[in-house]
């Protein structure tokens, strides 16, 4: 069993933090919620072919996670409202095209039309031939599935509109699936209302050796990224909609993300384990200010996190973290969740900019 001790250090720094807890939400939330409305500028850019600098129209520019997105023009020009406080990667993508991700976005934002330039996708033969396996595809993609999608209610109403760009590799000797995409995957959300596109990168997901003949093999350890842009469905039902999204987003980790950013992570429920040991939030992270963004340093590096209910961990890596208004931390390898926060899949997903319309 863990025991923990209260350092002197850290018991000062709670004193303080209680004392002046006043002061520093009305800090953040000045900071945050107030430079969302206010700070904005406007990116102008110019897609155009790699090759013969012609310009490129319907190319998807958008911020990765959100649903704060456009389109270039026929003249392959595009205009897209920036916040500075935005950690997420802008995606530029276009069938047929390698995708560019754009993280300094200070580049983007100085009053000039930035030209980008993409270069067409070249598939080379070791991507598209693969060792045959003994998994049939049928089970393959309803493994893949569950791991993607998730096993909750909003997986349930969540289909994948063409799974035909989906490729599955299955490596007897590690236990381990792979899949790959062609193109990005559209999955249709009828839980949450929204239309994602999803440009899968990685994927791969094993299972325990003693468990792949059963029909549901034990999962070893999953892994996927990509990017993803949100569309809204139809209006009608959106009362519908706006009740399952304040749902799947009281206590995810977008929702545990803001409240740390305004402090208020026990007024929200969120109580912190060390152990059998209760500890308060604020001996678990420290917060410094740091230009647009907010450094999170985690003080203990697992902590187990209970919120009505549902239990989560936390596990910090290689560092501290930065947190924007919107909720987004980065880097994205810095955290690692297990338990509730670490089992909600792309269908529980929201768009980082929720709530924020």
């Amino acid at each position: 069993m863990h025991r923990f001790i209260l350092s002197p250090y850290a018991a000062q720094r709670l004193r303080r933090c209680k004392v002046f807890a006043n002061l520093l939400l009305l800090l953040l939330l000045s900071v945050f919620a107030a430079s969302w409305v206010q700070a904005q500028t406007l990116i102008k850019g110019q897609v155009l072919d790699a090759l013969d600098q012609s310009p490129l129209e319907g190319v998807s520019v958008y911020f990765d996670g959100t649903s704060l997105g456009t389109i270039t023009n026929a003249a392959g020009f595009f205009e897209l409202p920036l916040s500075q406080k935005i950690n997420a990667t802008l995606v530029v993508s276009y069938l047929g095209y390698e995708t560019r991700s754009i993280a300094d976005l200070q580049n983007l934002s100085k009053g000039f039309t930035a030209k980008i330039f993409l270069e067409e996708a070249v598939v080379s033969l070791d991507e598209v031939v693969l060792e045959p396996d003994t998994w049939s595809r049928e089970r393959k993609y309803r493994l893949f599935k569950r791991t993607f999608l998730g096993e909750d209610t909003a997986a349930q109403r969540t289909k994948i509109l063409n799974p035909e760009v989906l490729r599955f590799y299955y490596n007897k000797q590690t236990a381990t699936l792979y899949a790959y995409a062609s193109a990005p995957l559209n999955i249709q959300n009828k839980y949450l209302g929204y239309l994602v596109r999803y440009a899968l990168t990685d994927f791969e997901l094993s299972f325990f050796k003693d468990t792949v003949q059963n029909e549901w093999p034990q999962e070893y350890i999953s892994y996927y990224a990509g990017t993803s842009f949100f569309t809204p469905l139809a209006l009608q039902t959106k009362s519908k909609y706006a009740k399952n999204r304040a749902k799947a987003y009281d206590g995810s980790t977008l929702f545990f993300m803001r409240m740390l950013i305004l402090g208020q992570l026990k007024e929200n429920g969120f109580r912190f384990f060390y152990g059998q040991k209760e500890v308060p939030w604020e001996v678990v992270f420290g917060l410094n200010q740091e230009e647009d963004f907010l450094k999170v340093t985690q003080e203990i590096p697992r902590i187990t996190i209970l919120h009505k209910k549902k239990q989560s961990v936390l596990e910090a890596v290689n560092g501290p973290f930065y947190l924007d208004g919107l909720g987004n931390f980065a880097p994205a390898n810095r955290l690692s969740f297990g338990g509730y926060m670490g089992g909600k899949r792309v269908a529980a997903m929201l768009p980082l900019d929720y709530g924020m319309e």
